[in-house]
């Protein structure tokens, strides 16, 4: 655990001070803002549409997903990617330390900072709060969702950086893995409801499991279903690593 400690610190320190980090940071801060002030504007008027503000924010449209899935391949396309181009990777997979070691730490510094986006978001409800009275279970079950997507995201853009050599690489590669799954989920709404592949898919798509999280229903299947592509995409990442040092 102390290795652990240790790797995670200097994962944590690398993030925190990487320029990319901060760019990532206030760019969605912005969009964020920007978003949920059009969310108010749009639900003001009178013919606006039914819905409450934070479960629109919560993925009310694909404006909710493809900036998220960019913002998250830009956090992990550095954490194998820098190592391998710096030409430290080998001298930290050979040091001391396990490679589920360094994998959990890359994964934990990553997705530590997904979740320290979301934190200034909080500050939408309590302006709700103010003005209205908000139903604070769909919104504490929308940023459940959100931490949920986004902990499968991370891994995907984790197991990219592993796979490429350099960041460029591991961002689109992420991109690639993290809108393919977006692809999916608009794919099962087109097919037809009866079919077997029209079901699968939208079991496994990201708008309907938002969908459910917004409006407070927190499925089982939809934790199991993230939680699953989490753990298989570190699993491979760390494949990836015993592949690259026995080479």
């Amino acid at each position: 655990m102390r290795i652990f400690r240790a790797l995670l610190r200097r994962e944590l320190l690398a993030i925190w001070t990487s320029p990319t980090a901060w760019v990532v940071l206030g760019t969605f801060l912005l969009l964020s803002g920007i978003y949920f002030y059009e969310i108010l504007w749009v639900l003001s008027r009178p013919a606006a549409p039914y819905g409450t503000p934070m479960a629109t924010f919560f993925g009310g449209s694909l404006l909710s997903f493809v900036p998220l899935v960019l913002f998250v391949a830009a956090i992990t396309m550095r954490s194998f990617a820098e190592e391998h181009h710096a030409g430290t990777l080998e001298p930290l997979l050979t040091a001391p330390v396990t490679a589920n070691q360094v994998v959990a730490a890359k994964y934990a510094g990553a997705y530590l900072f997904y979740l320290a986006l979301w934190v200034p978001t909080a500050v939408y409800p309590l302006l709700l709060w103010r003005h209205a009275d908000p139903a604070w279970g769909p919104i504490l079950a929308g940023y459940l969702g959100m931490a949920l997507f986004g902990a499968a995201l991370t891994a995907l853009g984790v197991l990219a950086s592993a796979l490429a050599r350099r960041q460029i690489v591991a961002a689109i590669l992420a991109f690639g893995f993290g809108g393919g799954w977006l692809l999916a989920g608009l794919g099962g709404s087109l097919l037809p409801g009866g079919s077997t592949a029209g079901r699968v898919l939208r079991h496994v798509s990201p708008f309907e499991m938002m969908d459910r999280f917004r409006v407070g229903l927190v499925d089982s299947r939809d934790v199991v279903l993230c939680v699953s592509v989490a753990a298989a995409a570190l699993l491979w990442t760390r494949v990836v690593l015993d592949l690259r040092r026995s080479s």
